[in-house]
């Protein structure tokens, strides 16, 4: 699943997925300057976790949602 941020001139992508081969669930951040930041989950309540946490703080930082107006919660899964 692709999600997609604005704020200001700058832009975010987050991207979600399951790695079937290593049994881990993904998230990537692709910020400006092709800066890219790989996170690993084993556990799907921790990835759940993080990406409430990374949802709140994306609020806090007032990014805005600049893509599908809402997501599926199961959206990332294969």
């Amino acid at each position: 699943m692709i999600w997609l941020y604005q704020r200001d001139d700058e832009a975010l992508r987050l991207e979600t997925r399951f790695d079937k081969a290593s049994g881990e669930f993904v998230l990537i951040q692709h910020r400006a300057g092709d800066t890219q930041v790989t996170e690993r989950f084993n556990s799907e309540d921790d990835f759940r976790t993080r990406l409430t946490a990374l949802s709140a703080t994306l609020d806090e930082e007032r990014w805005h949602r600049n893509g599908p107006p809402l997501l599926l919660n199961d959206g990332w899964k294969l």
